[in-house]
């Protein structure tokens, strides 16, 4: 598993690397100085980004919504050194996946880290597919209008209107939302005829 570690503190960064690569399976990487979070995961592509802060410090979280931002997202995980119910929830509103309050350095942060990957995976799942119904409704709907107007122009059923559609559809080698679409379009434009 490769870890992009970040954090301005050089010294807690070194102790934590440190830490973690004393774990065989990991791959740890630390942010170069002048090097931002988006440079660093853009450079060596990371299956996770840890990112450690000493004090709760939300100027932190800054770099973790300019990484969801820019397309290169990748699960990241929070380590805090004191609870902070509102630096919480702008952490999960930034980005992070994982946040966890540590008082000292956790010996074995291997399931935390897979927790954060597992978790980060779910959430996209989740989104992907709350995408997709959205867009499936969206088609829906303009499907609807389009056979609405239709049926109210043509003075005929629901029925009649979508085997229209589809025969349409079946002619001109698309899909009944292209045609829908663009008989709206035609009618919103022409709409007299």
């Amino acid at each position: 598993m490769k870890v992009l570690l970040a954090d301005e503190n050089s010294h807690r960064a070194g102790a934590l690397a440190r830490l973690l690569e004393a774990e065989a399976t990991l791959d740890v990487i630390l942010v170069e100085e002048d090097t931002s979070l988006i440079d660093a995961v853009r450079r060596h592509a990371p299956d996770i980004v840890l990112v450690d802060i000493s004090r709760a410090d939300r100027d932190a979280l800054d770099s973790v919504r300019a990484l969801s931002a820019s397309g290169l997202e990748r699960p990241v995980a929070l380590f805090v050194d004191e609870d902070d119910e509102s630096l919480m929830e702008d952490a999960f509103a930034a980005g992070v996946c994982s946040y966890n309050v540590l008082d000292a350095p956790v010996t074995n942060v291997k399931p935390l880290l897979r927790a954060a990957i597992a978790l980060y995976r779910r959430f996209r799942d989740t989104n992907a597919e709350l995408l997709a119904a959205r867009k499936t409704l969206s088609e829906r709907e303009t499907i609807d209008r389009a056979k609405f107007l239709f049926m109210k122009q043509e003075r005929c059923k629901e029925d009649e209107a979508y085997r229209w559609f589809r025969k349409q559809a079946m002619q001109q080698a698309r899909k009944i939302i292209d045609v829908a679409s663009d008989y709206l379009a035609h009618q919103n434009r022409n709409p007299k005829e």
